[in-house]
């Protein structure tokens, strides 16, 4: 019984294999093409389903015998204003008088009909006049009609116009489903320009789909161009006023499609944007003596990176410039203005996001961080710490963060700082600038903990955050500070201190007292006549293993000599075999040879007697 019911156990069916990345694309761009071709025909007006055939009529009674007919003049069974509709579906237009006649030919006899039946049942006294009368008044009935039924029918006729102009616009108004890649940045603007973010992502999508590196030869290199003119579209979103950054947010994503798609053009695009940024640095500094925070563009080109590259690797050809660039920015660019310290901080937060796996030490962000506690102290008093350029113990902006008003430090609330209000700070009020201030060393300090948390392992950690420590502890005037800036305070403080010291102060290594030198006795053993003794373990195995080194060496000299003589002796063993085979042949030869020349001579003498 089980042997039966393992023949009835279901198979396994074969599953579809998977396709791969190149028919996927092709599929891809089928669909978009079929969808695009069906846009273009609801574009024009034509009806997507008017070239499909429709099915045929056939009755129950239809024994489908297979005759061959020229013409199937079958007609569909349809209903129209609650009547049966025995005309076909595709000429209704087009025969709608032909059949308002055929209804009026068809309803005409029955009319006459009926009249004769009337006749013939009423009175014969009836006088002509009457049946004039009667037939006038039915003349009017079937005008009206006839009238009615033609303002129906161009109703119908404008409701189907008005349903139609109305698919037209939609269409037109629909994106299009397939795309030419952009040959420059102003066609991909002229694109995406006046579209919401997600009509430019469909846009984006669509130009990666119907133009895959698979489907033609060109289109590697045209997409290649894409993530440059991207890359670029981008940065200007950020200098426009306000700054797009959810718009930026978003296109994120293409770009980061087209860098796994093509990682050699894309690290060359951003190699160039910051190789580019480094020479207008040096070249500013080299006009006016000092170098200015560049614009928002290039600081959400240094976030993108992070986004589309490895940060955590040792040595990257992209992130690595990148962390040179940083690392410039806060030792040479002066910070003048409130928007100098946003920028700053900025690029504080990208070097923790930049080193939060790696742990890599950045000197430049602690100095940084130094610099920004300095400028919002009072009373410069460089006691216990030094100032590192772009900073300076005093002069214009050495107070730069400084707030004495009481009211607007009372009225703070913590918020963060978005990198939109770089642009808005010339239009604030005093109170509004205050309590940007305020943020601006609520973000000091919240950076000072987080460093404090990612190298509390150095073993350096106390001696670097030395400087920032007495600033926290002695300069800054804590207690004039909102709750919430104290909170911030204490908790940063509490982080530097309650790290451990990683290393033990250095203790001269530990060592057995060296003995005086006593003048006592050499023991030596007396030596035996005919034996080699002396000197120490060392010294006679050394001399035992150089005596069995020349006893082996001259055994193994014996043997060779032996194994020469013994091949000596078969050779010349040879030699005198091959001589001897040899003289038996030619004492052979000259034997043969001797009796020929005597037979020879006896049959001349024998000539010579005769």
């Amino acid at each position: 019984m089980i042997v039966r019911e393992l023949g009835f156990e279901m198979k396994a069916q074969p599953s579809d294999r998977l396709k791969t990345e190149e028919e996927l694309a092709k599929e891809e761009q089928e669909r978009l093409q079929k969808l695009e071709a069906d846009r273009l025909h609801r574009m024009h007006g034509k009806d997507e389903h008017e070239n499909k055939k429709k099915p045929k009529h056939m009755s129950a009674d239809d024994l489908a015998d297979g005759f061959i007919l020229d013409k199937d003049d079958r007609r569909l069974l349809s209903y129209k204003d609650g009547k049966i509709n025995v005309g076909n579906e595709e000429k209704e237009g087009g025969n709608e008088e032909e059949s308002e006649s055929e209804e009026e030919s068809e309803g005409e006899p029955t009319r006459e009909d009926g009249e004769e039946a009337i006749v013939e049942e009423d009175d014969a006294t009836d006088s002509p006049s009457d049946l004039e009368s009667d037939m006038g008044s039915e003349e009017e009935v079937t005008a009206d009609e006839d009238q009615k039924k033609k303002h129906k029918g161009n109703e119908n006729k404008l409701q189907s116009e008005k349903e139609q102009n109305a698919k037209i616009e939609a269409a037109k108004s629909e994106l299009p489903y397939t795309f030419t890649v952009p040959e420059s940045c102003e066609k991909l603007k002229s694109l995406l320009f006046g579209r919401i973010i997600e009509e430019q992502l469909v846009i984006l999508e669509r130009i990666q789909k119907c133009n895959h590196p698979s489907l033609a030869v060109g289109n590697k290199a045209k997409l290649e161009k894409l993530f440059g003119f991207l890359l670029e579209y981008i940065g200007e979103l950020a200098t426009v006023e306000p700054p797009e950054l959810k718009m930026i947010d978003k296109l994120v994503l293409p770009l980061y499609s087209l860098c796994q798609m093509f990682p050699e053009a894309a690290s060359n695009s951003v190699k160039f944007v910051l190789q580019d940024a480094a020479h207008d640095m040096e070249e500013m500094i080299e006009v006016k003596g000092r170098a200015t925070f560049p614009k928002l563009d290039m600081l959400i080109y240094l976030k993108i990176t992070a986004i589309l590259f490895p940060t955590s690797d040792f040595w990257h050809p992209v992130v690595t410039p990148a962390f040179v660039y940083m690392s410039q920015l806060l030792t040479k660019c002066q910070v003048m203005t409130l928007q100098d310290v946003v920028k700053g901080l900025f690029v504080c937060c990208l070097f923790l996001e930049y080193v939060s796996l790696s742990q890599r030490f950045i000197p430049e962000l602690i100095n940084f961080l130094l610099g920004i506690l300095h400028i919002a102290v009072p009373q410069k008093r460089t006691q216990g710490y030094t100032l590192v350029h772009p900073f300076r113990s005093g002069g214009k902006n050495s107070e730069l963060l400084l707030v004495c008003d009481k009211k607007n430090m009372e009225t703070w609330q913590k918020q963060n700082l978005p990198l939109s209000i770089v642009t808005r700070l010339k239009e604030s009020s005093k109170t509004e600038m205050n309590h940007f201030r305020l943020s601006c060393l609520a973000v000091c300090l919240d950076l000072i903990k987080k460093c404090a948390s990612l190298y509390g392992s150095l073993s350096s950690f106390h001696e670097i955050m030395l400087p920032i420590r007495v600033l926290l502890t002695e300069h800054i005037p804590v207690s004039e500070y909102p709750k919430q800036l104290q909170e911030l305070h204490q908790n940063a403080l509490k982080e530097i201190e309650d790290k451990e010291k990683h290393y033990m102060p250095l203790v001269c290594e530990k060592k057995k007292p060296v003995p005086l030198k006593l003048y006592t006795p050499k023991i030596v053993k007396v030596l035996e006549f005919g034996r080699k003794q002396g000197g120490s373990k060392e010294e006679q195995e050394r001399r035992r293993l150089i005596h069995k080194h020349k006893r082996e060496f001259k055994g193994a000299v014996r043997e060779i000599r032996k194994d020469n003589q013994f091949l000596a002796r078969m050779q010349l063993s040879e030699i005198m075999e091959r001589d001897s085979d040899r003289k038996r042949k030619v004492k052979h030869l000259f034997n043969s040879l001797a009796t020929q020349e005597g037979e020879w001579k006896a049959m001349k003498r024998k000539k010579f007697k005769n």
